[in-house]
């Protein structure tokens, strides 16, 4: 895929004056975020990906992004450390450590457990991924009328 057809399906004619563009990005960052920093929020996510585990269609649908869970993992494993290394130098109070050592470890679990739900059906069912992967890429957004073959394509597979 070209850039110039890449930039035209994130940034469609008109998209400086869509509500919907700027209201889809804003919720989809906002989502990231919060996967990353309070994962904690999403344990009915990650309870519907445990249930769901063999259905791709309602794993990919699921709140907050793989990139979101990934960071979290990262964020509250460094978080983890610098605590515990903060606890010993500095001498943080016991409730204090505790607790934030109870939300990062939360957090780290909820991440986890996303992490591995999603990696271990990519695996196993790479040919439904695969699909879902080329009606994410291919799929016109916005509300956008679709204009190659492969966007006619992906609709045709999103229904």
């Amino acid at each position: 895929m070209r850039l110039g057809s890449r930039l035209r399906g994130e940034f469609p004619r008109g998209w400086c004056r869509s509500a919907r563009w700027w209201i889809t990005g804003i919720r989809d960052l906002a989502l990231s975020t919060a996967a990353a920093v309070a994962t904690v929020v999403f344990v009915g996510e990650m309870k519907r990906a445990v249930r769901h585990r063999d259905e791709p269609r309602t794993l990919a649908r699921l709140s907050g992004t793989f990139e979101g869970y990934v960071a979290s993992l990262l964020i509250n494993s460094a978080g983890l450390v610098v605590l515990v290394t903060m606890a010993i130098e500095d001498g943080l109070p016991v409730v204090l450590t505790a607790l934030l050592a109870g939300w990062c470890l939360l957090n780290i679990a909820i991440s986890a457990t996303v992490f591995v739900v999603l990696t271990r059906s990519r695996i196993r069912q790479s040919a439904a991924w695969a699909e879902l992967d080329f009606v994410e890429q291919h799929a016109p957004k916005y509300g956008r009328p679709p204009e190659t073959i492969e966007e006619y394509r992906a609709l045709q597979l999103q229904e």
